[in-house]
């Protein structure tokens, strides 16, 4: 079976777009690279799944890889030319790769098993705006469920600082501060969250060194603004510990659906950049536990359904379903994947099409 260029060049390419150059050319050095000589080689090559950016994503297992095997220490020949280092040509990446792949074949190999879980904080500062619109329209705290939620470092999302143009929500005084190019006028109630959980079926535990490392790998190292980020959220992560449950998405959602609801709270499921990776089946059975429970909510026991997702044309979108009184998706914002730029529509902005 031949290597598939195409998931490599088309996520370089994409990297590329985001502002990520040094990832990018290290995808195409790692494209050079690759052969049948390092058991890392044969499993790239032979991958039984689709590699591509939008399946299993291999390219970003591999790039996430080298970036542990870096940011470990274990990689003395590519560790120079990482960020903040000045960047490399192409033939001396792929020399530094061939090497790593060759020296760190092993736990390369082992790493490759994982899919990427990024759990990126930026997007807090919408989640925590979509939360705030939850929390004026009902008059209810808030019980908060996550699924996609990897390390659980945005269930910690009110105890970020957010600035949001003019608006603040969250903790003046946190490590981590977030101050996304905000145009809109942003909510300016700041909801009480009384519950937060969330699930993944392959949760990271901050507290071990060796999974945050992980969680730190994924971010492209030529992104330093993101790794302080991670790391302050992981900092208040081992202070406040999110309970994150190892369950697939839909099972979680239907026993929580079919729960009792709390009187006087507001559940909210929350996710964001998660919907793409789950099956087909997943998603249908999420859409109908909550379109059934949605049906049965009250003033008293409202239920809300908050959304960080790309759309059908791969655009980014907050939406918002909220039962019993805004039972149709609307979008509150449209945002970049990483959330550097956003523009918020509110509740009265535009229906979901």
């Amino acid at each position: 079976m031949p290597l598939d260029r195409s998931a490599f060049e088309r996520q370089a390419a994409w990297c590329r777009q985001l502002g990520s150059k040094f990832t990018s050319e290290l995808l195409l050095a790692l494209l050079e690279a690759l052969d049948t000589s390092t058991a890392t080689g044969r499993n790239v090559i032979n991958w039984p799944g689709q590699s591509g950016p939008l399946k299993d994503v291999v390219p970003l297992r591999l790039s996430g890889a080298l970036h542990a095997m870096v940011l470990s220490g274990q990689s003395p020949s590519l560790a120079p030319l990482y960020p903040p280092n000045p960047e490399p040509d192409r033939a001396k990446l792929k020399g530094a790769v061939s090497e790593t792949l060759r020296s760190c074949d092993a736990q390369i190999l082992d790493f490759l098993q994982f899919a990427p879980q990024t759990n990126e904080v930026a997007r807090a500062s919408l989640l925590m705006a979509g939360l705030a619109v939850v929390g004026s329209q009902t008059g209810r705290p808030l019980s908060v469920y996550e699924i996609g939620s990897s390390g659980g470092l945005n269930l910690n999302l009110d105890r970020f600082s957010h600035q949001m143009g003019s608006a603040h929500l969250g903790d003046p005084n946190s490590e981590l501060q977030l101050r996304p190019d905000w145009k809109g006028t942003a909510p300016k109630h700041m909801p009480e969250i009384v519950a937060r959980r969330g699930c993944d079926l392959n949760p990271i535990n901050v507290q071990d060194p060796d999974q945050a490392l992980r969680l730190l790998a994924y971010i492209w190292p030529d992104q330093p603004e993101r790794l302080a980020r991670t790391r302050a959220a992981i900092a208040l992560a081992r202070q406040f510990p999110p309970q994150i449950d190892a369950a697939d998405a839909g099972a979680w959602i239907e026993d929580m659906c079919r729960a009792p609801a709390p009187h006087g709270k507001s559940r909210v499921v929350m996710h964001s950049i998660t919907w793409q990776y789950l099956p087909e089946t997943t998603q249908q059975q999420i859409t109908d536990a909550m379109e059934t429970a949605g049906n049965k909510a009250t003033l008293e026991t409202p239920l809300a359904w908050l959304s960080f997702e790309l759309n059908d044309q791969g655009k980014a979108q907050l939406s918002l379903r909220l039962w019993p009184q805004h039972t149709e998706p609307r979008v509150l914002a449209d945002a970049n994947p990483h959330v550097q730029q956003v523009c918020w529509h509110g509740l009265n902005g535009k229906q979901q099409g």
